[in-house]
């Protein structure tokens, strides 16, 4: 392959622009903030992702070394489907978030829902002699278009900490992947042009967060009032063993979406001080062959899954979790754990419901000592299967009553 057109030095950040959305797509458009859950642009396109700090591309080919008996040299190295990973870094900024942009085929917000959509990915690699990707000139379409088709969502995982900005990590797993250049490209065509789409990155691009901002530690929840998203009300709950939390608020209290009773959870309020959170979900694919064809026809989720979920706080007195050889007496069946409910709301529409039956795993109490700091406890809980991510932005093709719910 070659580069006519190709005198960068460099590849930067102002130079590469990424777009995800419909397997197959045919055209590119802009991604819009917080319109309507379910208000998609419409079957054939990617859309632009905002936000994006980072992307990384990692091909492996997969050999497997066939011998035979009567020779020390190779037989065959046989090629198997090559393996294609993709991975972002993105900030919450109210634009759609990428979980969502790599599965506008779904059916639902669950992991089921989600678990078979597929997705296209297209970057754009422009000139490092230029101010944005979109400023670009006939002729001068950009020196290269990364295109990943076909792609599953492999792992997600969200921290929300008081350090900085609130993020998204996600990987993508396929097995395709193309260098374009000129004819054949979507992002930077044969006629020299940026798609318009990209157009947006004109030197004025802004996250459109509450405030035009991105999310931080302020946008989380925190409030018995919670949030009306989609005629839901949805609020943030964690364990009700939390220093802080008021545990008769937990009697009675509306569930994960609104509807259900919650599970031995409260409000989040201002007497409970999270340092951070980290939400995490590794899908575990697998490939299904079949005879007559090299390509897997399905890389499908191993369930069940895990769903992680760590809360560090400052300790403002113990970590109240007791632990009994012989289980705890309040408790019947020789066991010391109960089932809790978990949600996150952030402010810009974003929801993290994992359900009703997250248990404890682990719980570490550390810091405080003579060199100076505080002490802080960090619970870590899991649950299986339990894991849904809504967001305005989303593109699925559900109407808001229908998709801001109590999915457990």
């Amino acid at each position: 392959m070659t580069f006519p057109n190709n005198t960068n030095n460099r590849v930067f950040y102002a130079t590469q622009a990424v777009a995800v959305g419909d397997i197959g797509a045919t055209g590119v458009k802009d991604s819009w903030d917080t319109t309507d859950a379910g208000d998609f642009i419409g079957d054939g396109y990617v859309m632009v992702a905002h936000g994006i700090q980072s992307i990384g591309v990692t091909t492996n080919f997969n050999l497997e070394q066939i011998f035979e008996l009567g020779q020390l040299s190779l037989y065959e190295n046989y090629e198997e489907v090559p393996d294609i990973e993709v991975t972002f870094e993105k900030i919450l900024d109210g634009y759609s978030l990428v979980y969502h942009l790599g599965t506008v085929d779904a059916t639902d917000p669950t992991l089921t829902g989600r678990s078979n959509a597929r997705s296209d990915i297209r970057m754009l690699i422009g000139y490092d002699t230029k101010t944005s990707v979109s400023n670009e000139t006939a002729g001068q379409s950009g020196v290269a278009e990364l295109y990943c088709s076909g792609t599953y969502i492999s792992s997600i995982s969200y921290n929300l900490a008081t350090d900085g900005n609130f993020t998204e990590s996600t990987t993508f797993v396929g097995n395709n992947k193309l260098w374009l250049t000129g004819a054949g490209s979507l992002l930077a065509d044969s006629n020299g042009l940026i798609a318009d789409a990209f157009d947006v990155f004109d030197g004025n691009d802004a996250p459109v967060g509450p405030g035009n901002s991105v999310l931080r530690r302020q946008n989380l929840v925190i409030d018995s009032t919670g949030k009306d998203y989609g005629g839901t009300t949805f609020r943030t709950v964690v364990p009700d063993f939390i220093e802080g939390t008021d545990p008769a608020s937990a009697t009675g209290i509306e569930g994960v979406g609104g509807t259900g009773l919650a599970t031995n959870c409260s409000y989040v309020e201002n007497d409970v001080y999270i340092n951070s959170v980290s939400i995490s979900c590794d899908l575990g694919r697998e490939s299904i062959n079949s005879l007559g064809k090299k390509t897997p026809y399905l890389r499908y989720v191993n369930f069940p899954v895990e769903v992680t979920c760590d809360i560090e706080v400052t300790a403002t007195g113990g970590d109240n979790i007791d632990a009994y050889e012989e289980g705890n007496p309040a408790l019947t069946g020789s066991r010391n754990l109960k089932n809790h409910s978990i949600q996150f709301v952030l402010d810009d529409s974003t929801v993290f419901s994992l359900g009703n039956k997250n248990k404890l795993t682990s719980v570490s109490y550390g810091g405080g000592d003579a060199g100076g700091g505080n002490a802080t406890i960090t619970y870590s809980m899991s649950n299986f299967n339990d894991f849904v991510v809504m967001h305005s932005g989303d593109p699925i093709t559900l109407a808001a009553g229908s998709y801001y719910k109590d999915w457990f």
